[in-house]
């Protein structure tokens, strides 16, 4: 009896130990390595980092993909707007017989025409097209930053999966231990069938916990594997390790300071605010009269024929683009207010993802330096209470279970650190 009783106490020690291991030297993230030995590549995994995955994500994201898209889109303006001569010549003839008293013969007309620009209209639509460029740009800097959060976020999310994955395999193992020392004692008559009922539970509940534990790390890496454009069904390993992300040292008002001027939201309403200064200024010279000049070659009858040349210069009385300089006017108001209005929202984004953050960041601290090792003394006192016959193994059960919580929550935890790590870089501008 007294071997079966070290027995039992020596499982729950274990299980107790391995949740304090897992606490101090972070979760392991990874699916099991490759082989090196015979075999396929796909048998094997690959493996991935986490810089391997935002690399792949350049090329597979859907944000990306599009705005490059939009931004080529854009630079194939630039054809357009650097055509030298704003239309094409115009050429125009008449013949036909003549019949009259002076003389009959062949009488035809030729003229011939084209437009030039004299108040620098090319030079305006290439600014245009360069200002709309340099915002396609900062758009896709924006699909960037968003992408590259995105990829953070589930790559964390996938590490901490299998992090949680892997402790319930373990509490399962040991809870299989825990069952067969108590069968042990049953039949030497040491414990009742009710401690045998409760081991049994016990192992139950352990094996839900992993299975809805592998669910959720199969969720997240398909998620991964959407972002950055890996196949399904193939193995992969992540890194291993995942701690807590280091602590910042600017304070607030630096981290909103950093935001003004490094968000890319904001750059590209800058952007686009220059862009319509460009489109006003174009619209401006476009006002300015572009004269025709034309050659006519005329001949009444033979031996009378005249050759002259000309210039025809529209006179801009009623039409000098008051209705497109109007909306340009009104959009670049409504501009200023969208940047207004930005520049307060990412004040407030960055304030609340810095909140965010300070409270994880104090609540991941607080389990990793007093929850776990509590919960790792509470199941050593229990089992030692045990051995001593003052506690039952329900009370021993439950403190065990309670252990194995403070290890979900501070998984949890860590998990909502980097969500709030991730969201105040991207907030501040940073990738």
């Amino acid at each position: 009896m007294h071997l079966l009783r070290k027995s039992f106490g020596f499982v729950i020690c274990s299980l107790a130990l391995a949740a304090a291991r897992s606490a101090s030297a972070g979760a392991a993230a990874a699916e099991p390595p490759p082989k090196t030995g015979g075999g396929s590549g796909a048998a094997a995994g690959q493996a991935l980092t986490l810089t391997e995955a935002l690399a792949r994500a350049e090329a597979a994201s859907p944000l990306l993909r599009r705005a490059r898209a939009e931004r080529q889109a854009v630079a194939s303006r630039e054809v357009g707007a650097s055509i030298l001569l704003p239309t094409n010549p115009v050429v125009s003839g008449a013949a036909g017989p003549r019949r009259d008293p002076a003389g009959n013969g062949l009488e035809f007309l030729l003229h011939a025409e084209q437009t030039i620009e004299i108040g620098g209209q090319r030079s305006a639509r290439r600014a245009v097209v360069s200002r709309a460029l340099r915002t396609a740009e900062l758009r896709e800097q924006v699909a960037r930053a968003e992408t590259v959060a995105r990829v953070r976020a589930a790559y964390v999310g996938a590490q901490l999966a299998r992090a949680r994955v892997e402790t319930e395999g373990a509490r399962e193992a040991l809870v299989a231990k825990l069952l067969d020392a108590v069968q042990n004692r049953v039949q030497g008559g040491a414990s009742s069938d009710v401690d045998l009922e409760l081991a049994r539970l016990e192992r139950g509940i352990a094996r839900r916990a992993r299975a809805d534990a592998a669910l959720a790390a199969t969720d997240a890496l398909a998620r991964l594997r959407l972002l950055v454009g890996l196949p399904a069904a193939r193995p992969v390993t992540l890194e291993a390790a995942i701690v807590a992300p280091t602590s910042r040292a600017a304070d607030l008002q630096a981290l909103i300071a950093r935001a003004e001027s490094h968000r890319a939201e904001l750059a590209v309403i800058g952007s686009s605010q220059e862009e319509i200064d460009a489109d006003i200024v174009r619209l401006r010279r476009e006002a300015i009269p572009s004269p025709t000049l034309f050659v006519d070659l005329e001949r009444d009858l033979p031996g009378q024929v005249y050759l002259g040349a000309g210039l025809a210069v529209p006179i801009p009385v009623w039409r000098r683009q008051q209705g497109e300089l109007a909306i340009a006017r009104a959009e670049r108001s409504r501009l200023d207010e969208e940047l207004a209005l930005a520049g307060r929202d990412v004040a407030v984004e960055v304030e609340r993802a810095f909140g965010a953050e300070s409270a994880q960041r104090e609540m991941a601290e607080l389990l990793d330096r007093e929850v776990l090792p509590s919960a790792e003394r509470a199941v050593t006192l229990m089992t030692e209470g045990w051995r001593a016959g003052k506690f039952d193994l329900f009370r021993l059960l439950q403190t065990s279970r309670d252990a194995s919580e403070a290890r979900r929550l501070y998984l949890e935890t860590l998990g909502l650190l980097w969500d709030a790590t991730i969201n105040l870089d991207r907030a501040v501008g940073e990738q």
